[in-house]
């Protein structure tokens, strides 16, 4: 039988099983828009957190009775940390340009006027290649006749410890809650399937009876599994739409705050598409291969 059969076969199971089909397209919807929510808000954030992360930096502070040499000392000391892929990248940040950066900083600049000298310190900013590494790059450079006894070496511990404990937070929740609704999804589209089979057995009984293959009684149950799984897609996706160009960009074009200006990135809506319809042809297809497993024995 020709491609045409089975689909022509698998639009009857549908209209036969009308009721039952419009239940699982509009779950199908549901999970899928909300699938197609999440993506972006979950890629968005786990942007932001790693872009954030690229600002946690660690301060080393250069003694003002340091010469020369002990200088350079430690900063060969740092360029090693750079070989070893534990920074990214460092500059030196010397006594007026620290306090250069200070008055781009403060509000009011002429405070610093009332100020005998210059009290800020040269340094050392390191950039880890990730916060995870700020604690051995300190264990390394620790002791070194440079650095200044009071001041010593600072990074954002704080901070860090609860970017990592939000990003690995993030990861967990976002893959479970992902887990969660493919699962739910593959039940749904089984469900219909198994309804579907039910109301013909006596039809897949006949078939069996005279000599139909195995793949010729699955295929129309599969086409109807991909058709609901497009269908309930498709209809996710457009209605996806009319929220992002409603109300998304509407957000995005008015908010003034922090977070619409960082360079935190997303999924394209039209990847998110594609990635969606393609999903809903997938699971469908499997939510039906797997019920046929159990409750059609061909």
């Amino acid at each position: 039988m020709s491609p045409p059969f089975f689909l022509r076969e698998a639009l009857r199971s549908i209209r036969s099983n009308a009721a039952v089909s419009i239940a699982a397209t509009v779950t199908v919807l549901i999970a899928v828009f909300i699938l197609g929510a999440f993506i972006p808000s979950f890629l968005y954030v786990q942007s932001t957190v790693d872009s954030q992360k690229q600002k946690v930096d660690v301060d080393v502070f250069i003694s003002d009775a340091a010469t020369v040499d002990q200088v350079n000392g430690l900063q060969t000391q740092i360029e090693a940390l750079r070989t070893q892929g534990q920074i990214t990248e460092f500059r030196y940040v010397s006594k007026d340009d620290a306090l250069v950066e200070l008055r781009e900083r403060l509000r009011d600049p002429s405070i610093l006027e009332e100020l005998p000298g210059n009290p800020l310190p040269a340094k050392f900013n390191l950039q880890p290649t990730d916060p995870e590494n700020a604690e051995g790059i300190i264990a390394a450079l620790e002791g070194h006749p440079a650095i200044d006894q009071e001041l010593g070496i600072s990074y954002g511990k704080e901070t860090a410890d609860r970017l990592l404990s939000v990003a690995r937070f993030i990861q967990w929740a976002g893959l479970g809650l992902i887990t969660i609704l493919l699962v739910a999804w593959i039940l749904l589209i089984g469900n219909t399937i198994r309804l579907s089979i039910f109301a013909r057995r006596r039809e897949v009984e006949v078939m069996k009876l005279v000599g139909a293959t195995n793949w010729f009684i699955r295929w129309p149950f599969v086409i109807e599994g991909v058709i609901c799984g497009l269908i309930g897609a498709v209809l996710s996706v457009a209605l996806l739409w009319a929220v992002k160009v409603g109300v998304v960009d509407q957000w995005i074009a008015d908010a003034d705050s922090a977070l619409t200006r960082d360079e935190a990135t997303t999924i394209g809506f039209v990847w998110l598409s594609l990635l969606l319809i393609a999903a809903g042809a997938v699971v469908g297809a499997l939510g039906s291969g797997i019920t046929l497993r159990r409750f059609l024995k061909v």
